[in-house]
């Protein structure tokens, strides 16, 4: 037991030191967080709705209108402890969404990086990026790094390159706005936002109904208290819907939020790359404040000075 347990312990630690592992883990929070807080604003909408309710049936005197409170708050806590399970599925899948795509947001770094450790072991690996889904800018002018790398090795000898570079590639000095790929992911994003804003909707139907259930058993007599109910979920389906919108976009700037993560740190190495082939071959990657691609970029270089020192 006590090996069990200091394995798990190591484990852990490791995962901690991981900062890939933590920047993945940071944007789960961050889609769950933001799932979670509308979530919570939805429900202390609606109660404080409610509990306004409640204060004009019994201060106008209906009957049944403290046994309707009772039940209603019966009600409440019943429905909290029936759907706890649910609510830990259902945070669990938005959490591993967040995750999973983080991880795919930051693949065309590792697929890089991944290349240059083969290549300096000497590995048989082909550098074959996926060009639907990854940085275009990136992927594509890594593809012509590499094989002008390739025909260097073959002809034992590193040339300078400034004249072939294609012009496409050369124009570029700042990030640029990656639309295929942004708007892949903003795509999968929206339908996080969807997926959650559904279960918000659902949510406050589900409360809604089991008022008017609760309403009609305790105060069907008082067709004024019924009346009072149904105009006042017409108003809180305006506030949920704010809620709803408010989510999706909260959801849309997670998004940007996410492809800025990836869009500065793809431009330094791609113009790394390009100052490599340019003669410039002690220039390196420095990024600073996205520790989540430090592993990754420190494989390129050493690639590079592992290129620096067989060619040049």
């Amino acid at each position: 037991m006590k090996a069990i347990l200091k394995k798990a312990s190591n484990r852990l630690r490791s995962k901690l030191n991981d900062e890939e592992f933590l920047f993945k883990f940071g944007m789960g929070v961050k889609f769950l967080g933001v799932s979670f807080i509308c979530t919570v604003s939805v429900l202390l909408f609606l109660y404080i709705l409610i509990k306004i309710d409640l204060i004009f049936f019994i201060s106008h005197g209906f009957p049944g209108a403290l046994d309707f409170q009772q039940a209603f708050f019966d009600y409440v806590y019943s429905s909290l402890y029936e759907e706890i399970f649910g609510c830990l599925i259902y945070a669990i899948f938005i959490f591993s969404l967040g995750y999973y795509l983080s991880g795919i947001m930051i693949r065309p770094f590792k697929a890089i990086g991944q290349y240059c450790e083969d290549k300096m072991n000497d590995k048989k690996n082909y550098y074959e990026p996926d060009f639907f889904s990854d940085l275009k800018l990136l992927t594509s002018f890594s593809v012509y790094f590499f094989s002008k790398i390739d025909q260097a090795f073959i002809q034992g000898k590193f040339m300078k390159t400034h004249e072939d570079i294609p012009t496409h590639f050369s124009g570029i000095h700042k990030p640029n706005f990656e639309k295929n790929f942004f708007f892949n992911y903003f795509f999968i994003v929206a339908i996080f936002g969807l997926l959650s804003s559904g279960g918000i909707i659902a949510l406050n139907l589900e409360i809604r109904d089991q008022i008017f259930e609760l309403s009609d058993k305790f105060l069907s007599t008082n067709s004024q208290a019924n009346y009072f109910l149904v105009e006042q979920f017409k108003i809180a389906r305006v506030g949920v819907y704010f809620f709803v919108v408010l989510h999706l976009f909260l959801y849309l700037l997670l998004g940007i939020y996410l492809y800025a993560k990836v869009a500065t740190p793809a431009f330094a190495v791609f113009a790394t790359m390009r100052s490599f082939l340019k003669g410039n071959y002690h220039n390196r990657i420095h990024l600073i404040g996205y520790y989540y691609l430090r592993s990754d970029c420190r494989k390129i270089n050493k690639y590079l000075d592992y290129v620096q020192k067989n060619l040049t």
